[in-house]
Order: C-alpha cells, then sequence, then structure tokens
C-alpha cells in the first residue's frame, strides 16, 4: 500500500501490543491492583475493514487512525500507528476512504454525521466500515498500558470482551503477561475478530 506526505499525518509511533478475549476477571483483578492510575471511558469507533489484516484502520472523532503490523516475536505484535487528518499522507485504500467519507469537514468547521458518509461508501468496495461502541477500563502499569474491554459491535447482538497490554519496553510486557498468567494465549487484534464476525 501505498503513502503520501507527512504534512497532516503526525509522526509515526511503534508499540508493542499483546490483546486476548474474554472477561480474564483474575488478570482484571490483579491489574487493578498493580496499577499506578485507573479510568474508565466509552468510546464510539468505526473501523475500516481491507483484506490486508496487516492493517488496522478505524476513525475515531473523525479522525483517521491506520496502525500496520510490523513483527510478531514469542506472541507479541509490533505496530506502527499514525494519525491522518489529509487523505494526501493516508497508504491507500484509506486515502480514497477518507475523501469519500469527506474527514476533512470538521476540520473545517463543516457539520459532519460519521453514519450518513459511511451510508455513502461503495457497499461493493475495498473497505467495509464497522461501527462498534466499547467501554474501556484503562490501567497505566508504570510505562505500560492495559485496558479491560467490552465492545459491542453496533446493528448486531454481539458484544465481546478482551484484555490488552501495550508498550515500548518489550521485556517489561512479556514479564506482565507472565504475572497475568496470560503467556500462551493467541494474540489477535481487534480488527481481525471484527473480520471473522
Amino acid at each position: 500500500m501505498a503513502g503520501g506526505g507527512h504534512d497532516d499525518a503526525e509522526r509515526s509511533r511503534t508499540r508493542f501490543e499483546y490483546r486476548v478475549w474474554g472477561e480474564h476477571a483474575k488478570a482484571v483483578r490483579l491489574l487493578a491492583r498493580l496499577a499506578d492510575e485507573e479510568r474508565t471511558e466509552t468510546v464510539e469507533d468505526c473501523y475500516l475493514i481491507v483484506d490486508d489484516l496487516s492493517w488496522n484502520a478505524k476513525v475515531r472523532d473523525d479522525t483517521l487512525k491506520v496502525k500496520q503490523l510490523v513483527d510478531e516475536e514469542r506472541g507479541v505484535e509490533e505496530w506502527t500507528s499514525q494519525h491522518h487528518r489529509s487523505a494526501s499522507t493516508a497508504p491507500t485504500p484509506f486515502d480514497e476512504v477518507f475523501e469519500a467519507l469527506r474527514l476533512d469537514r470538521p476540520q473545517r468547521g463543516k457539520s459532519f454525521d460519521m453514519t450518513k458518509a459511511v451510508r455513502r461508501l461503495d457497499p461493493d468496495g475495498d473497505v467495509r466500515a464497522v461501527f462498534v461502541v466499547k467501554q474501556r477500563r484503562l490501567f497505566r502499569i508504570d510505562d505500560l498500558r492495559a485496558e479491560a474491554t467490552e465492545i459491542e459491535i453496533v446493528d448486531t447482538d454481539t458484544t465481546l470482551h478482551t484484555l490488552s497490554i501495550e508498550g515500548d519496553d518489550l521485556d517489561a510486557l512479556r514479564t506482565l503477561r507472565k504475572r497475568l498468567g496470560l503467556k500462551g494465549e493467541p494474540n489477535v487484534a481487534v480488527h481481525e475478530v471484527i473480520d471473522s464476525l
């Protein structure tokens, strides 16, 4: 997939991520005890699913975030991520979706309705849009971040539970994964699970 310039994109960031599925109540309780900080939030995302699952793209708060899988080592995935505020910086085919959704409208102070914009997408196009609502419980443990999340797939009866840990320090992440009793669990990204549904 090709990309454009970097005028309207934030600098690329690389992080290690490990995500498991199910409630994992014991691990969540331990996270709450270990956490330096905890908060909750509700977010609405629109995932843009493509055939190549090494790309993970979503729209949140009218901004396109695109992640690309860089590497995987012992079950931990390494992703680069970048926020895009212009079609010219987004990789193909997300540049075309950016244009089709007219994601630049809110930046210019114009009214915007994400649901209506998605309805205008070509149903036979290369990108499938899926709305989700996430109830997230977020933890910070030293320099690592963790979240226990309930994900509701909009317009379906599907609700999923997932637990993830991420950060820049691979060794610290692996240590926390082991302490939480998650080592050996399959690491599957959100967009992959959505695609499988």
